[in-house]
C-alpha cells in the first residue's frame, strides 16, 4: 500500500464517520422533538379532562354557574403512572366579560366565567400548556 491509498483510506474513514455521527445526532434531536409532542398532546388530554369535567357538572346541574369560581381555583399536583411521570395541573376560575377579559369587581350575577387550566411541572415538557374556556350563563345552569 502507497501513500496515496493511504491518504484516500483516511479520508474514507473520515467521511463515513462524520456521516454516522451527523446521521446519529439527528436521530437523537428527532426522538427528542417526538417525546416532546407526545407530552404536549398528553398535557393537552390533561386540559381538556379538566375543562370537560366542569362541562359535565354544569349539565348535570350538579355543579351551579356561580360556583365555577369557588371550586376550581386550585394547584395540585397528579402522578400519571402511565407515563412514568408527574405533572403540577392548575385550574384558575374567574369572572369575566362578555370578550372574556377578566374583571376585577364582577357584577353580582355575572353571566360570564373563564376557567384556565396549566399543566407543566416536568422537567421533560419544554413549556407548560395550557387552555381556557369561557363559560356563559345559560337558563340551564340556574
Amino acid at each position: 500500500m502507497n501513500m496515496m491509498d493511504m491518504v484516500m483510506a483516511m479520508i474514507a474513514v473520515v467521511f463515513f464517520t462524520t456521516i454516522a455521527t451527523v446521521y446519529n445526532r439527528s436521530m437523537l434531536i428527532q426522538q427528542d422533538n417526538l417525546n416532546d409532542a407526545t407530552l404536549v398532546v398528553q398535557t393537552t388530554q390533561i386540559c381538556h379532562s379538566a375543562l370537560d369535567e366542569i362541562d359535565a357538572l354544569l349539565f348535570a346541574k350538579q355543579l351551579a354557574f356561580s360556583d365555577i369560581t369557588t371550586n376550581y381555583n386550585f394547584s395540585e399536583t397528579r402522578n400519571y403512572d402511565f407515563l412514568g411521570t408527574s405533572f403540577t395541573v392548575t385550574v384558575q376560575a374567574a369572572d369575566c366579560d362578555s370578550l372574556g377579559n377578566i374583571l376585577t369587581s364582577p357584577p353580582v350575577n355575572n353571566a360570564f366565567k373563564t376557567v384556565t387550566v396549566t399543566v407543566g411541572g416536568n422537567a421533560a415538557l419544554r413549556h407548560s400548556v395550557s387552555l381556557t374556556r369561557m363559560y356563559t350563563k345559560t337558563s340551564m345552569y340556574i
